[in-house]
């Protein structure tokens, strides 16, 4: 796909907006299919410019404009199921390649030349299913044909509201047998789950849904499900928004069939706050789940994730300690410490406890991406190279690749500005694509001195419902903005709870990362 320009002709536009020179680029730009969008245009009056004298083919759009009518048009008529399925059948989503964890996004030209051989790869003998309630695409691994009729038969009936092991006459029973082989494979798609990689979530999850297959009623494998689903958006490349309605389908259905399951409260909790944005409800979820399981320590590590923000620093890390004294082997709460020292202020603590799980897992990437957001902040632009290389290496990542890659060849050419103007450039146009948040391109704006289109690019991504922008509740460079008017009415739109100090003025006041003085990362 050709980037869009971003030239002088239109320097008035793109101060706040970037062209798409395609219809190509408009489809990808808003998630849908190019006969979509052509469609649009005449039942929608979609925004989009025809170049004079170059053909009726020959079309442009600007995306601020774009998002101005898509939000109208949102407020006033909610998508209709035609557009979400053609969508599906043209771009991707959870299709019949078999590849489960690939999202509905342009290949980049590099990947397209592998994708059927890892379609060839994941598909195996693999049979997919639609999962009625929840639309949970999934490769399931070989199975008898006569055992994956009946059991698929049970699993289309538990989506969809019944209960099984009913006593309704024609209710099939599970034997001991099944329930058995969903124990082993629910266990499997946990230690797969584990390990953190885009071939292990696959793994994961074709675990999972083959447990559902043979065990209908196993609450645990929907919990698998749900925690799977919160980990594609970050270790693979599914929308925030896909996964995140996925996950929530997944964990509601794990409570309906157990309420005293304190794991399903807990995976409801995490997409109750990242996914729907309800924080009280999520609260209160995270609460009855520690309730039920005090010795989860995930339950506490993803609490204090969900709610670390100024005025709840000291009420999180107490959390994230007793995650830390309930598994204290766990990288990922080691490093989840890490973020959340230095976002409290305790920066030199926070560095060194993520250059030690560094030193312990090379190949994990929180740790090298914990420390490229730090090094950024604090301008430390070599150490943010060398762990952004990291960080997109250790997941296969293309976009942040190309996005160092771009920084790197700037700082050689011109130091701090030229790395800004580089990263710059190529993080609008991934923006333009679909391929990043605006959250993502708003941080660099912020040292260019671009604080209205960063402001832009946050409300750009609240209207979208993209979860970075909750990194602008605790993120040391976006909490700079805290004293811009419209940085004030998003923080009222996102609607997060009082803090502890804001409710009860006794609470000793927690230092503000937004001026507390940056120290250099050490290596």
């Amino acid at each position: 796909m050709p980037f869009p320009r971003i030239d002088e002709e239109t320097t008035e536009k793109t101060d706040k907006s970037v062209r798409l020179d395609s219809w190509k680029e408009v489809a990808a730009y808003l998630q849908r299919g190019e006969r979509t969008v052509k469609r649009w245009e005449k039942s929608r009056g979609l925004p989009a410019h025809r170049v004079p004298g170059r053909g009726h083919a020959s079309v442009y759009a600007y995306t601020v404009e774009l998002d101005r009518w898509l939000g109208t048009w949102d407020d006033l008529h909610p998508d209709d199921s035609e557009d979400g399925a053609e969508y599906s059948e043209q771009v991707g989503g959870f299709t019949q390649t078999g590849l489960t964890i690939e999202s509905a996004r342009t290949p980049l030209p590099e990947e397209t030349e592998g994708r059927s051989r890892r379609a060839k790869r994941l598909l195996k003998p693999s049979v997919l299913l639609l999962v009625g309630g929840i639309g949970l695409g999934v490769c399931i691994a070989a199975i008898r044909p006569a055992d994956l009729r009946l059991s698929t038969a049970r699993l289309f009936s538990s989506l969809a509201g019944g209960q099984p092991n009913s006593s309704r006459p024609n209710a099939v029973a599970t034997s001991d047998s099944e329930k058995s082989l969903a124990r082993d494979l629910y266990l499997k798609g946990r230690y797969e789950w584990n390990q953190r990689t885009t071939d292990s979530l696959n793994r994961a999850l074709d675990s999972f849904t083959q447990a559902l297959v043979h065990d209908p009623g196993n609450a645990r494998a929907y919990v698998g499900l749900a925690d799977t689903y919160n980990l594609l958006r970050e270790y693979a490349t599914m929308p925030e928004s896909e996964a995140y309605a996925r996950s929530l389908s997944a964990a509601k259905k794990a409570v309906q069939l157990d309420d005293s399951l304190a794991e399903a409260h807990r995976s409801l909790a995490f997409a109750e706050t990242n996914g729907a944005w309800d924080f009280v409800n999520g609260e209160k979820e995270y609460r009855h789940a520690i309730e039920l399981n005090p010795g989860d320590p995930v339950a506490h590590r993803w609490y204090a994730n969900s709610f670390e923000v100024p005025g709840r620093f000291r009420e999180c890390l107490e959390e994230m300690n007793k995650a830390q004294e309930l598994d204290p082997t766990s990288h990922s709460t080691l490093a989840d410490k890490g973020l959340l020292l230095f976002k409290s202020g305790r920066q030199e603590e926070g560095i060194e406890l993520l250059r030690e799980v560094e030193r312990t897992d090379p190949e994990f990437r929180s740790a090298h991406y914990y420390l490229m957001l730090i090094s950024f902040i604090v301008r430390d632009y070599p150490t943010y190279l060398v762990e952004g290389e990291k960080a997109a290496g250790s997941t296969s990542d293309p976009v942040l690749k190309d996005v160092i890659a771009a920084a790197r060849a700037g700082y050689a050419r011109n130091g701090e500005r030229g790395l800004l103007q580089d990263q710059y450039a190529k993080q609008k146009r991934y923006f333009a694509m679909g391929r990043i948040s605006g959250t993502m391109l708003a941080k660099t704006c912020i040292p260019m001195g671009k604080r209205q289109e960063a402001l832009d690019l946050l409300e750009a991504d609240y209207a979208r419902h993209n979860v970075a922008v909750l990194a602008s509740l605790s993120e040391p460079d976006l909490l700079t903005l805290k004293d811009e008017p419209r940085y004030k009415a998003l923080l009222k739109k996102i609607n997060f709870p009082a803090t502890l100090q804001a409710t009860n003025p006794s609470i000793p006041p927690e230092p503000d990362p937004s001026t507390m003085q940056v120290l250099p990362v050490t290596h």
